[in-house]
């Protein structure tokens, strides 16, 4: 039989697994809706979500730049409703601030997330935040929602140069938590992006289906992190 090495660190996805992303987004969306004078706010959110899905995976894979997905975001939406877009970039990125600033007003941690984490460092176990994402946005969500006290490193797909689920991502992750894959265990909600590539590294996985037909939340990892209630 192999011998398992025992968890010393613990690695989080970002959105939708610490932040409620989709909360705020469609918070924001609604808003948004209001602020250009929409009237069936669950049609624009419907498209706000998928527009995101889409053009933010076309920036994940390397096709555009972030403030171009952010952009694409918005004339596909526009254009569904019939709105005017804005005629340049500057134009178009203003607009998408008040979105921003919508999106932003709604920002929160899941409710067991802090938690979760004082339990962990209770434990003296590593915590590490592994994120596709911006540097600077993803580590202003940490922040806003008072989280960035209760984890020890942040790594974001724009600061380390790779995206998950590239083993080299978790690697990363790995290195700058001071342990070796084999003994992190990986937490998120992508079970490509998050599960396999983390496991595709050597790591342990452990995801958060909050919306599944057996959902769990984030106090699941105390147990597989072998962390006493």
């Amino acid at each position: 039989m192999v011998a398992v090495s025992p968890v010393k660190a613990v690695g989080f996805d970002l959105d939708e697994t610490l932040f409620d992303h989709r909360g705020a987004a469609d918070a924001g969306a609604d808003a948004f809706a209001a602020h250009l004078g929409v009237d069936d706010a669950s049609a624009f959110r419907a498209a706000w979500s998928a527009a995101e899905e889409t053009e933010f995976e076309r920036w994940r894979r390397g096709e555009i730049s972030f403030a171009e997905q952010r952009r694409r975001r918005l004339v596909r939406v526009l254009r569904v409703f019939g709105l005017d877009v804005p005629a340049d970039a500057a134009g178009l990125d203003a607009m998408f601030d008040r979105y921003l600033a919508m999106y932003r007003t709604h920002w929160r941690a899941f409710p067991e997330a802090l938690e979760v984490l004082a339990a962990l460092r209770r434990a003296e176990l590593r915590i590490g935040v592994l994120t596709n994402g911006a540097e600077v946005q993803q580590k202003e969500k940490l922040s806003i929602i008072g989280l960035a006290d209760a984890v020890d490193i942040v790594c974001t797909s724009e600061g380390i140069g790779v995206q998950k689920p590239d083993a080299r991502a978790f690697d990363a992750l790995a290195e700058r938590l001071g342990v070796v894959p084999g003994e992190c265990l990986f937490v998120g909600d992508n079970p490509l992006h998050d599960v396999e590539g983390a496991r595709s590294a050597g790591m342990r996985a452990l995801r958060i289906a909050r919306d599944a037909p057996a959902p769990n939340d984030l106090t699941a990892v105390l147990d597989a992190a072998g962390v006493l209630r």
